[in-house]
């Protein structure tokens, strides 16, 4: 059963118990939590995604808590008596956005682009459970108060045909429940996806990208895998893109080949809609991290779910134990960070090393000469770009949102992603790095210094790990 599938009040409530994730439910059907204020916005609010087409498609799209800053929306959808998704649109994926305003509205109900983006992960046409994930950089108050509502739509091609729908947020109440039970210190590692020439219409060059690891729960691990296309795959291929892109999880390595994991996991991952700015998709897999990160496997990424286009591989690479050192593009160390509003950075994780970074807001980042490090930026590029400076304010030497004075140098090998910066932490960069900061709001700075030289400010009085 998948932790996301809530077709039912009372499979809703075995979810707990099955799977350990802390949903709560009320027997009197109204879906408050008992003690639940009911003033409050709780950590899960769920809406019913209601069949627009005689195929009888449905679901749930869920809004979870997943810190002050941002929030995790997953995708369910469901077939009716049994029946598969790709029974009944063969060789398409589904895209699935957020729209504003109301489904009884008819004028400006576009995707949301402002405040955020309103594109959600498709879902993968031939997953046998039709679940998808997106992290959103926005608050799960802001999102319980939207005035929107989201659709899920046949195929890229046939966009116009809405298979589901719901009201959202100050449209519609919803369902409230609690949250994930996350557990403490989350941890995360990105491996790099090398580009893969392919005989296809799509991406034919092949484009390089990164999958990511990001603990949610004992027992759960989002994967996010994102292309290096600068804009949407539509923006980066000559011509109209009327398909989807998806990815999968595979057996062996890269050089092996193998089938698509069955077990002990569904290496199914969710699909990226061409006009997606973005380019990137979730979804939650039912494993721990530490049971993903030491699995020996590959990811593929192919142009299209179809059998004549799901041969075309334009991206790939080695995951987990066949990745060699931790994955992040070889880093020794990884560094995940996150916004505390506009105001401050602070580090959520530490994976490789002790005594890297202080605790508190904007603490001391202490980085070893020879190292290479991984910075995996929770609050995203388009919000908070992440950037080394020198002691002058827009001095960048690596900036992950334009352009850095170091970021040629060979041997600091610098390589950058919307999920964050990986860099090689040499004597040249050590020489003149002497803070760190978010290139669109000064207050998020904290320095830099070399091989635990002291902790010279920025808020930390003590090591994270």
């Amino acid at each position: 059963m998948d932790a996301f599938r809530t077709p039912t009040l009372s499979i809703f409530c075995l979810l707990p118990l099955a799977l350990g994730v802390l949903v709560g439910c009320d027997s009197g059907g109204s879906g408050m939590d008992e003690g639940m204020d009911e003033g409050s916005v709780p950590d899960q609010i769920s809406y019913d995604l209601a069949a627009q087409t005689d195929d009888g498609i449905s679901g749930t799209v869920t809004f979870w808590r997943n810190g002050p800053n941002s929030s995790l929306v997953t995708v369910d959808l469901e077939a009716p008596d049994g029946q598969g998704l790709e029974k009944i649109f063969t060789g398409v994926s589904h895209p699935v956005h957020i729209h504003n305003n109301s489904v009884s509205d008819d004028e400006n109900v576009g995707i949301v682009q402002d405040p955020f983006n309103g594109y959600l992960s498709a879902v993968n046409g031939r997953s046998a459970s039709g679940t998808t994930a997106r992290k959103i950089d926005v608050p799960i108050e802001d999102l319980a108060s939207f005035n929107g509502h989201v659709n899920v739509h046949e195929s890229p091609e046939n966009i116009g045909n809405v298979l589901a729908q719901t009201d959202i947020g100050a449209n519609e109440n919803g369902t409230r429940g609690q949250g994930l039970n996350f557990v403490d210190d989350r941890r995360t590692t990105t491996y790099p996806l090398e580009a893969s020439p392919t005989d296809g219409s799509v991406l034919s060059d092949g484009v390089s990208g990164t999958v990511r690891f990001e603990e949610l729960t004992d027992s759960q691990t989002l994967v996010t895998y994102s292309l290096d296309t600068d804009g949407s795959v539509n923006s980066a291929t000559s011509g109209t893109v009327e398909v989807a892109q998806i990815g999968h999880i595979h057996e062996n390595t890269v050089e092996q080949g193998g089938g698509i994991v069955e077990s002990p996991f569904s290496g199914y991952l969710g699909a990226i809609a061409p006009t997606d700015p973005d380019a990137r998709s979730s979804r939650i897999i039912e494993a721990g991290f530490d049971d993903l990160t030491g699995y020996s496997g590959y990811v593929n990424i192919h142009e299209a779910v179809a059998d004549d286009r799901r041969g075309f591989v334009f991206a790939q690479g080695n995951i987990g134990a066949n990745a060699g050192s931790g994955g992040s593009g070889g880093a020794d160390v990884t560094i995940t960070v996150d916004n505390v509003g506009n105001s401050a950075w602070e580090v959520t994780g530490v994976s490789g090393a002790s005594g890297v970074a202080g605790s508190g807001d904007n603490p001391s980042l202490t980085l070893e000469t020879g190292k290479r490090y991984r910075i995996d930026n929770n609050g995203m590029r388009s919000a908070h770009p992440f950037a080394v400076e020198t002691g002058t304010d827009g001095d960048y030497l690596l900036n992950q949102d334009g352009d850095g004075s170091l970021e040629g140098n060979s041997g600091i090998s610098y390589e950058e992603d919307s999920e964050g910066i990986t860099f090689t932490y040499t004597q040249t960069l050590a020489d003149q790095a002497s803070a760190y900061q978010c290139t669109f709001h000064t207050s998020m700075e904290g320095n830099v210094q070399t091989d635990g030289g002291g902790d010279s400010g920025g808020g930390g009085d003590g090591p994270y790990n």
